[in-house]
């Protein structure tokens, strides 16, 4: 049996990281709790200040997915699992060996690639797309610029709004990045039919961050990081030489961080 379950789990958290996922967005639950170590934190609160942090940050994105001018652009996905709720202690005691596994593959993209160069429409937010990813006034929960005296870059640090199975392309999430449809999602799924089967699922986006540094004396984007926690509730059936297993509850929580670094000709002379 208990052979039966590591397999089982395996198929579901390939399956279900795979939609959770496939999408471009988190640090550590640890990490995420962490102050955000800015001294100047100068400006001040209110929806005036909000929209125009939030309408410079879609300049910065929309410019740099438009440049012509930037010698490469390099992506890369860091990512975790973990919090795993099953009323199957085995499930349980399993979920991290397995989770770790199948999220501490590595994942990116550079268009500097010398075999496989991304282009830019594939690799920057929002990913596949021609726009670049942006948000409205309403999408933000909070909005702040750091910029201290002495320093070649200023941070905008964005919080958005969680959802639940955000899809369509205007979601808060869906701006920023590539989400999987429902039925994109449910026929990963089926390719396990003969071992195990899922019916539904819930994925609630919780508070995401967005940070963005700035270079000062271009107002070049240098690096974007879109931070996420994914908390997903399924329910996975086992099939065939699984049937015995049942089925099961499963809740776990996903995070993931897509770091952008994006490299000018500038930065490089400086260096």
């Amino acid at each position: 049996m208990n052979k039966k379950l590591i397999r089982l789990l395996s198929l579901a958290l390939a399956a279900v990281m795979l939609f959770a996922l496939c999408s471009c967005s988190t640090t550590t639950e640890e990490e995420e709790t962490t102050t955000i170590p800015y001294a100047d934190e100068a400006i001040k609160e209110g929806d005036v200040a909000k929209a125009e942090i939030v309408a410079k940050f879609n300049k910065l994105m929309a410019d740099t997915k438009a440049s012509t001018e930037f010698e490469g652009i390099n992506y890369w996905l860091d990512q975790s699992a973990g919090d795993c709720e099953c009323e199957n202690e085995y499930v349980k005691a399993s979920f991290k060996t397995l989770a770790d596994k199948i999220t501490g593959e590595s994942f990116g993209l550079s268009t500097t690639d010398e075999e496989n160069p991304a282009s830019v429409k594939d690799i920057f937010p929002v990913m596949g797309s021609d726009k670049a990813g942006s948000l409205d006034f309403a999408d933000v929960r909070s909005a702040l610029i750091t910029d201290n005296e002495g320093d070649a870059h200023y941070t905008i640090v964005l919080k958005i709004n969680p959802e639940t199975n955000p899809e369509q392309e205007d979601s808060v999430y869906g701006k920023l990045y590539k989400i999987s449809k429902d039925d994109e999602i449910l026929a990963e799924f089926a390719k396990y039919k003969d071992f195990v089967t899922v019916e539904k699922y819930d994925a609630t986006y919780e508070i995401g961050t967005i940070k963005v540094i700035v270079d000062k004396a271009t107002d070049h984007v240098t690096k974007v990081e879109l931070s996420r926690t994914a908390a997903i509730e399924t329910e996975i059936t086992g099939q065939g030489t699984l049937a015995s297993v049942g089925t099961l509850p499963l809740k776990f929580k996903y995070y993931s961080t897509a770091n952008y670094e994006i490299v000018w000709p500038e930065a490089e002379a400086a260096a």
